[in-house]
């Protein structure tokens, strides 16, 4: 019994989430029926993701495994994933991983990236990849300050979707960084694990300090409260991408590109 780890990009656009679902059309549905269809497998085989992305989330650096009992090669699952995905789909390499590996539960953290577009204009390269947010002027500096609130470890109940049911809304935030170039503003966050929709809660509230619909005390207010009330409103999904998983020891970083041993 072999464990195969991938790693894959994708454009969330045209899906419905990274989780299978009986009708809509889901990343992991799609993944799941190529992987089948390589095996030959009668029966469905399971890839399990490392993070449940959203409905039009999109992802640089999602991970996922593959057990099965067969001759294929990581090869075989790169080139042949890549043939049976659509192209806004790409598996950017695969390997053999010890048996005791799991894609969701050996993750030691994420890093998410969103992005901001802050201009007049819409721009129309980047409408499916970030949130254009119009003609308001956003003070980054002041959004860097209302952030610092939420580094450490914290209760983020604030900051979550109202239907979200984790068992505690405890969480842990290394950093939230900033990067302007021009008038696209990334927003960096980097933890060990994110309730729903927080990542897309935290970018909200902070776009509202920087457009000064709120103050920067704010989300010490919203964190101290615990009442989603208090926090701003849950910013689009275009904007949101994984960039990044955290395992324990991996030999090979995908943050410096997206090749690997058996890569394309």
């Amino acid at each position: 019994m072999s464990l195969i780890r991938l790693h894959i990009a994708y454009c969330g656009t045209n899906y419905h989430g990274w989780q299978i679902q009986p009708v809509d059309t889901t990343l992991e549905g799609v993944l799941t029926a190529a992987v089948t269809k390589i095996l030959g497998a009668k029966e469905p085989v399971k890839v399990q993701g490392a993070s449940r992305t959203d409905a039009g989330v999109h992802a640089w650096g999602q991970v996922a495994h593959v057990r099965h009992e067969t001759t294929r090669t990581v090869w075989d699952f790169v080139r042949g994933l890549n043939a049976l995905t659509p192209k806004d789909i790409t598996v950017n390499f695969a390997e053999e991983i010890d048996d005791g590996f799991h894609a969701r539960h050996s993750a030691r953290g994420k890093i998410y990236r969103y992005q901001v577009w802050n201009h007049r204009h819409n721009h129309p390269f980047m409408n499916h990849l970030t949130w254009q947010v119009g003609p308001m002027q956003l003070n980054v500096e002041a959004m860097r300050q209302a952030s610092r609130a939420m580094i450490g470890e914290m209760d983020f109940a604030a900051f979550r979707a109202g239907d979200c049911e984790c068992d505690t809304t405890v969480r842990t935030i290394h950093r939230i960084d900033f990067l302007e170039e021009g008038p696209l503003i990334s927003i960096e966050v980097e933890g060990t694990a994110f309730l729903k929709y927080m990542v897309r809660i935290i970018v909200g509230t902070l776009v509202e300090v920087g457009a000064g619909r709120l103050p920067i005390e704010q989300v010490a207010t919203a964190l101290a409260s615990g009442k989603r009330v208090d926090a701003g409103p849950t910013a689009p999904p275009g904007g949101l991408s994984l960039m990044h998983v955290i395992y324990p020891k991996h030999p090979w970083d995908p943050k410096i590109g997206v090749g690997g041993p058996t890569g394309v």
